[in-house]
């Protein structure tokens, strides 16, 4: 029974282990701008002040990563980049289990295989870039991996248990929908899986105490959907959403940073929808399309190298036989992130092809299970060594990508915010124009504190209502007219004319500009 214990969870305890000192070595020490992480000084700063941040407001992200913001050692923006480790390191775990579980005889409990889908998947370098910074993306790519293990787990398991797991497909999807919205990319994997064939209906109690209704003839199998499922897991996933509710809540006591202050209709749906980023999506000019597949190729390839790559694809169209369903669960997150990604304009929409290529971390699973196991019946010891060499490739090819993921070095941020706050004339009102420089500059006054007498105004979120609202009640002393019959910017200033006047600047020397 040790024995055995000792062989279940050794591997994935190696697993945590070196994926856990990996990202630490590589973590960014505190406020970071590395790996594309501008947004990380709004993220800490909503979290720690009890505020809301940019759109969709993010909600299960801030309770999540105020538990961390908690702990008792390093700053606040050391311990929220830890959630990010944490998150992404569980998201590996989950994938090694998920991998030795998928039902295709070579790759059932085959360790190797786990531990190789959760290496090529842990160590890419999308995945790593964002494991150790403070961003969504690591939570949300742990959301992303345990719905598709959920979806994976309890196949003809009980009745009993399905609806135990329904309730909990639901509930972790409506909660993965609080952390980012591209989780609605994955609403129809919970279809898919909810559809049976004839051989899943293995005695007739489970076709006669769940209504299905034939939906679909498919490779000459009649295809039915299973709507007792479907509804609790749509119940569910309405539950999860409720954690939305959070942001008019913590809205009403006026956080310095309060995005949208949704406390109104209008202004959650403004916030919960994204509408600040709407005209982004599918938006990319026609002459850049085609760079930005060229770009999608060399991503796809940099991600795992040739060798990974060529693995995948030999699991992808030589392993058989696989599930019908468990091609169209790949297929479609291949598909849909990718062409989100490539259509979304945005300097950092390659994040998103994080999600595109996880179909594939899986089928380099079942690829390496597949040459192990017929290595092993012709000379036992070959498929195991096979399997390490496959290993050794995968982390050499991650150090190969460690200097362009590693953060553990960036202190531009930090260096940013000191050398503003030091040199700004007292009272003055500082107008930013970046996600960077306004972000940073909102972690030094409303966390650390620093500053108070400043006031920090966002050139382009001054248009909206309830950013000047912000203001009013973050600086009482700044005056903010109701109206103004030109630019914001100059209504402002004329307003507050005793004030020094002073624009940040995030290139050259001069990081501050006074008049």
């Amino acid at each position: 029974m040790f024995r055995r214990s000792i062989r279940t969870w050794l591997p994935p305890g190696i697993l945590i282990l070196s994926l856990c000192l990996t990202y630490v070595a590589t973590m960014a020490p505190g406020l970071s701008w590395a790996n594309n992480s501008a947004d990380s000084g709004d993220l800490i700063s909503a979290v720690a002040t009890g505020g809301i941040a940019h759109p969709s407001g993010y909600p299960t992200y801030l309770l999540l990563a105020r538990l961390f913001q908690f702990l008792p050692w390093g700053s606040i923006a050391f311990r929220t980049n830890l959630f990010s480790v944490v998150s992404t390191v569980l998201a590996a775990v989950i994938m090694y289990f998920m991998v030795i579980k998928i039902p295709y005889g070579p790759i059932q409990n085959n360790k190797f295989a786990g531990l190789i889908s959760a290496y090529a998947f842990g160590l890419s370098p999308l995945v790593w870039s964002q494991a150790v910074i403070t961003e969504v993306y690591g939570l949300h790519t742990l959301f992303v991996v345990l719905i598709l293990y959920l979806m994976l787990l309890g196949i003809g398991s009980s009745l009993g248990l399905q609806l135990h797991l329904d309730r909990l497909r639901g509930l972790v999807f409506g909660l993965g929908m609080g952390n980012h919205l591209t989780t609605i990319f994955l609403l129809p994997v919970i279809f898919i899986n909810g559809i049976v064939t004839k051989s899943d209906v293995e005695n007739a109690d489970l076709e006669s105490r769940h209504k299905n209704i034939r939906l679909i003839v498919c490779l000459g199998q009649k295809w039915r959907l299973n709507l007792g499922a479907l509804t609790v897991r749509m119940k569910w996933l309405a539950i999860g959403l409720l954690v939305y509710l959070i942001l008019p809540l913590r809205a009403s006591f006026h956080p310095p940073i309060n995005w949208g202050n949704p406390v109104t209709f209008k202004n959650f749906y403004w916030l919960v929808s994204g509408q600040l980023y709407g005209e982004r999506v599918f938006t990319v000019p026609t002459e850049l399309i085609l760079p930005r597949i060229e770009a999608w190729a060399n991503l796809l390839i940099s991600q795992f190298g040739l060798l990974g790559l060529a693995i995948g694809l030999y699991g992808l169209f030589y392993c058989r036989p696989i599930p019908i369903k468990f091609y169209l669960v790949t297929g479609w997150l291949f598909i849909a992130f990718s062409l989100f990604s490539i259509g979304y304009n945005s300097y950092d929409s390659e994040v998103y092809l994080t999600y595109a290529f996880l179909p594939l971390v899986i089928w380099i699973g079942l690829g390496a299970a597949d040459i192990i196991q017929s290595l092993s019946l012709r000379t036992p010891w070959l498929g195991t060594a096979v399997g390490i060499l496959i290993i050794g490739y995968i982390i050499g090819h991650a150090l190969f990508n460690f200097p362009k993921v590693d953060a553990s070095r960036d202190q531009r941020a930090e260096i940013f915010g000191q050398k503003v706050l030091a040199v700004a004339p007292s009272n003055a009102l500082i107008f930013t124009t970046k996600d960077q420089d306004s972000f940073t500059l909102w972690y030094f006054q409303f966390v650390l504190n620093e500053r108070p007498d400043i006031a920090i105004l966002v050139e382009g979120l001054l248009p909206y209502q309830w950013y000047r609202d912000m203001l009013r009640y973050t600086y009482s002393s700044l005056v903010i007219p109701d109206q103004t019959n030109g630019l914001w910017l100059y209504t402002i200033i004329e307003a507050n004319a005793s004030r020094p006047i002073c624009k940040t600047s995030l290139e050259g020397s001069e990081v501050l500009l006074c008049r």
